[in-house]
């Protein structure tokens, strides 16, 4: 008896372990990986509010737009 399983599914699990590959390589690299881009949202790491990754597609992190001479202000 073989399982099938779907490209969906495939996909999905394949999403879930990149994600968490990101999250464990922004723990690991925290002062180095200010320009590296998110998987979720595709802006910087240092546009988040907390220098982060997004964890997943559902809960995509405020983006924050950061100057020297002016407020910083929240973009998303």
């Amino acid at each position: 008896m073989t399982s099938e399983v779907s490209q969906k599914q495939i996909d999905n699990a394949a999403r879930k372990a990149a994600l968490s590959i990101q999250a464990l390589m922004a723990e690991v690299e925290e002062g180095f990986n200010d320009h590296v881009r998110c998987i979720v949202c595709n802006y910087q790491y240092k546009r988040h509010i907390d220098n982060k990754p997004c964890i997943d597609d559902d809960n995509v992190k405020q983006i924050v737009s950061k100057s020297r001479w002016r407020k910083d202000r929240i973009i998303k």
